[in-house]
Order: C-alpha cells, then sequence, then structure tokens
C-alpha cells in the first residue's frame, strides 16, 4: 500500500524537497518521516517548504564542498593491493570491489561497495578503478594489483629448487652417458 508524503529533502531515487510522492507506507513511516525527511502533506507542512529549501540549498552546497575536497585527495591516492599469482602474472583468484573498498578503508576513507564499479581483474598490472560518490561525481582511484611478497619469495625458491634438481639429473644422466649420443650404458656384472 502506498501513501503521499511531501519531502522535505532531496532523496535519491524519490524526489526532490517540496515534491508530494507516493511511497510504500513502511518506508514513510518507518524511515522518511521519523528521521525528518518526509511529512503528512498538510498546510503546516508546506509552509515549511520554503524554509526547508533554503536549508537542504546549505546542506548540498556543504556535501558538494566536501566531495570535492575528497575528490582532489582520492585522485592523488594510490592503491596497492598484493595477489598470490603464477610466473606469467595470473592470479590464483580475482582481485574485485571488495578488495578495493578494504584497501580504501585501510587508508581511512570508509565506502560501501556499491560505489565501487570494477569488473574483477586476474592478472597483474595497473587499473583504474571508478569510484562513485555520487551519481554525477565519478573519481578514477589508480590501482596496482602486484605479486604477493612472501608468495613470490617462495615460489622462486621451489622454481630454484626445482632447477637445481633438474640441473643435478642431467648432470648425472651425462656423467652416466659418456659414451655417445644414443648409445645406452649396458650394465656390467661384477
Amino acid at each position: 500500500m502506498a501513501i503521499q508524503v511531501l519531502l522535505r529533502r532531496n532523496i535519491d531515487g524519490v524526489g526532490e524537497v517540496g515534491e508530494i510522492v507516493r511511497v510504500k507506507n513502511g518506508y514513510a513511516r518507518n524511515f522518511l518521516i521519523p528521521r525528518g525527511w518526509a511529512a503528512v502533506p498538510s498546510a503546516n507542512a508546506l509552509g515549511r517548504i520554503t524554509k526547508d529549501k533554503e536549508r537542504e540549498a546549505v546542506r548540498e552546497a556543504q556535501d558538494a564542498e566536501y566531495r570535492s575536497a575528497l575528490a582532489e585527495q582520492l585522485a592523488k591516492l594510490t592503491l596497492t593491493i598484493e595477489a598470490r599469482a603464477g610466473e606469467d602474472g595470473h592470479l590464483y583468484g580475482s582481485v574485485g570491489p571488495r578488495h578495493v573498498m578494504e584497501a580504501l578503508g585501510a587508508k581511512g576513507y570508509p565506502f560501501d561497495i556499491r560505489q565501487i564499479r570494477f569488473e574483477p581483474v586476474r592478472e597483474l598490472g595497473e587499473y583504474e578503478v571508478p569510484l562513485n560518490l555520487t551519481r554525477e561525481h565519478v573519481v578514477d582511484l589508480k590501482l596496482w594489483v602486484v605479486q604477493d611478497a612472501a608468495n613470490a619469495a617462495a615460489e622462486r625458491a621451489e622454481r630454484l629448487e626445482r632447477e637445481a634438481a633438474e640441473a643435478a639429473a642431467a648432470a648425472i644422466a651425462a656423467e652416466a652417458g659418456a659414451g655417445q649420443e644414443g648409445e645406452v650404458p649396458v650394465p656390467t656384472e661384477d
């Protein structure tokens, strides 16, 4: 069931200050009206709309100033995320919006995952991550996906051991087969 409310604040996806809109009864009674963002349409509520519009204009100006300062800070920011990858640079998993959100939170910029529009990547490299501050205000973050240092060291040690074992096996095979190429050593009985 829907109910008509008079908006006292701009609400994305619902309407602007001063509009009378239809919303679900529970949304109006449990969220909009208790927060003071909407009121039941009446002569008294309509009389307050001028003040509400002025207050909303001041709030929007402050929010715009804050968003522009935040956008400047974020444009200078470079995120680095370590991930496990093979020698060819392919990740064993992927790096997606949740990883970016956690990296931003660690740097003191808490964002909601819905603000990050980013397809998961599966290779090491540099990427641009669009971050929606508002519908109209999008900032591109620089993201580096790099090899996990601990994992890289372990993989390098394994590779060196494997190469040393292969070299030792090749040396033993070369020593045992000191004859002509293609000859098979015949075992001797003592």
